[in-house]
């Protein structure tokens, strides 16, 4: 087995030395953890003067170990598909999907094995911000875990909570933006901000309720919502029906099932039918060429997507529009 390689990150300094806003690659803040993962952006955004956000979606080219300084800070670690190791101390546990993880230990490590995917997201956020502007109360935290929120050295226990479907629709948004600088910073900054507001209230809930079931009736109908969010944002290239199942916390039999209760359905002819809306929509703008618009909803060429759209519609894209028909 190859030996990993090593990587260092200094947390206190990272949110020190960034403004408001701003971004820092992997490759700057840990010259060569970069190379070791396929990603479009690998790194750290300080959202505000009390918060890091750090947004995996990325492929493990190589086995790596990153060590990590965080002295006073809360982690907030929500994992939607994927996993790895993570050492505090000389324990070691599994970091696993769908689970809400909440640390404070000043220092901790994590590795990751060769071809893992992992899609989440890690806030690092300042404990003392969390007890006086989100007015955290730990009283409704068990006991074993108050030491995350009342002490420096916090604890080198993880208090895990369900990933709850809201947590999973934001994490998905976040992970999904494509908006450009400064939009993208703004967006992120404000999703943070929302999930830190539902991390805060669900710590905040009653003790017997703190651990609900992840998959009940209303959670279930939740994931779909998310489900055909995503479906509509992504219009371009959908997600696979596994690949969706994966993404909001349901199995493919419960996916299925939910769309067709919800909108009497598949989740493919759901999909589908939303790409044909937004083909419509195109063509009765009539600024763009008929190939292009079948770009736009995820064809290669116009001779698919004319096929498409006339079994969908019982007629020619080109009757929707004043523009000729391309060949």
């Amino acid at each position: 087995m190859d030996e990993p390689r090593k990587f260092a990150v200094d947390f206190p300094a990272l949110r020190s030395g960034l403004g408001a806003g701003e971004f820092a690659s992997s490759e700057l803040v840990a010259g060569g953890l970069g190379q070791a993962v396929n990603a479009r952006e690998h790194g750290y955004r300080r959202i505000d003067a009390h918060t890091l956000l750090h947004l995996m979606n990325f492929e493990v080219r190589e086995p790596y170990r990153l060590s990590l300084a965080r002295a006073d800070l809360v982690c907030i670690q929500a994992i939607i598909t994927g996993s790895y190791h993570r050492w505090i101390g000389p324990r070691m546990d599994p970091v696993s999907s769908h689970m809400l993880q909440i640390s404070n230990t000043p220092t901790s490590a994590s590795a990751a094995q060769a071809g893992v995917r992992l899609r989440g997201m890690l806030l690092i956020c300042d404990r003392r911000h969390l007890l006086d502007h989100y007015r955290l109360n730990p009283e409704h935290v068990p006991a074993a875990f108050r030491p995350i929120f009342l002490s420096r050295e916090g604890t080198p226990d993880v208090f895990q909570l369900p990933l709850t479907t809201t947590g999973i629709g934001l994490v998905d948004q976040m992970l999904a933006c494509r908006y450009p600088e400064p939009l993208r910073g703004i967006f992120l900054g404000v999703k943070t901000v929302e999930f830190l507001c539902h991390v805060v209230a669900q710590l905040q809930q009653p003790l017997r309720s703190a651990t609900p079931r992840l998959i009940g009736e209303n959670a279930r109908r939740k994931a779909i919502d998310t489900a055909a969010d995503i479906y509509r944002r992504e219009i371009e290239k959908p997600p696979s029906i596994e690949q969706l199942a994966l993404r909001v916390g349901l199995n493919r039999n419960e996916l299925s099932g939910g769309f067709r209760e919800a909108f009497g359905l598949t989740p493919h002819a759901f999909a589908q039918a939303r790409r044909m809306e937004r083909a419509r929509d195109l063509l009765r703008e009539g600024r763009l060429s008929i190939s292009e618009i079948g770009r736009r909803v995820g064809y290669e060429g116009y001779s698919s997507f004319a096929r498409a759209y006339h079994a969908h519609f019982g007629h020619a894209p080109a009757l929707g529009r004043s523009l000729p028909v391309e060949g």
